[in-house]
């Protein structure tokens, strides 16, 4: 591969990895910013979204209706709803009952981090599993092969996160949510159900983690752990962007996202997530609310 192939290459994947390094962020601001609550767990959600494309779709859990790109997509959509549920449940059970207690609620989500690891080890092993794309091949840009299955992320990840932006900034729901972001007393005034934006939030939060597991699975594996780096990375994203922010959580994933795929291109991937973190610290010396985030 040529210096050009390398260079363009590295480009197509730094853009996989921010879309779903944003999808991921996305639903920690979305939590935190509405609720006020850092999701530990928000990496197993991620995790369940994979495993949950493998046992609909490689496992052929779906009845065998149409072709295998149907077959996915439809795997991926349910994967969705059933993880957002979860999230909702998760929500109304465990988050709820402390709010507006940082501390608690940051203990409930590392207990239900574990927990949803153990499951997963307890149902489906240690051992990777891995199947393929219905998006497989390549497609040819004058001298360059892209692989499918990466071009059917990054076409989903725009996909998405368009339509969260047109749900956040055009529906009355969306609406709502952001008003509780900004003044939960003043929006409870209005009228607003804060109960439902607390659900909305969890249930879209899940649901965005499931779709970026379902799209990476066939690329790289499933396993229980699957979730640890994913959201370690989108937690400096978000840090980075500004805690509550979600155009500062796409502008955070981008960095991240190209940051790591040519550090780890061209210099190593034992170096990418330092330099990673390094600059996520540089950011926090200059302006430490992050680069759209507001003081307090």
């Amino acid at each position: 591969m040529g210096p050009e192939q390398m260079l363009i290459q590295t480009f197509v994947n730094g853009i996989m990895s921010s879309l779903i390094l944003i999808l991921i962020a996305s639903g920690l601001c979305l939590i935190f910013g509405i609720m006020r609550i850092v999701n530990f767990a928000h990496g197993e959600f991620y995790m369940l979204g994979g495993f949950g494309a493998w046992i609909l779709f490689a496992e052929k859990l779906l009845p065998q209706m149409g072709a295998p790109t149907v077959q996915y997509i439809m795997a991926i959509i349910l994967s969705m709803v059933l993880v957002g549920l979860l999230g909702v449940i998760v929500e109304r059970f465990l988050f709820r009952p402390f709010f507006g207690n940082l501390e608690a609620t940051m203990i409930v989500s590392f207990g239900v981090m574990l927990i949803l690891q153990a499951a997963a080890l307890v149902s489906f092993g240690v051992r990777d599993k891995s199947f393929g794309s219905p998006f497989s091949g390549s497609f040819k840009l004058a001298t360059i092969s892209l692989s499918g299955e990466r071009m059917a992320v990054v076409f989903c990840g725009v996909i998405l996160i368009f339509a969260m932006y047109l749900f956040i900034q055009r529906t009355r729901l969306g609406k709502a949510m952001r008003a509780v972001a900004q003044d939960m007393e003043a929006a409870s005034v209005q009228g607003i159900n804060i109960g439902l934006c607390f659900t909305l939030g969890m249930g879209i939060s899940c649901a965005l983690a499931a779709v970026g597991g379902a799209l990476m699975g066939p690329i790289f594996y499933v396993n229980p752990y699957m979730g640890v780096e994913p959201i370690m990375k989108a937690f400096v994203a978000v840090i980075l962007g500004g805690m509550g922010s979600l155009p500062g959580a796409v502008i955070g994933g981008f960095f991240v996202g190209m940051g790591e795929s040519f550090v780890t291109t061209y210099v190593g991937a034992h170096v990418a997530m330092m330099v990673v973190f390094l600059i996520m610290i540089g950011v926090f010396l200059l302006r430490p609310a992050g680069i759209l985030g507001h003081e307090e």
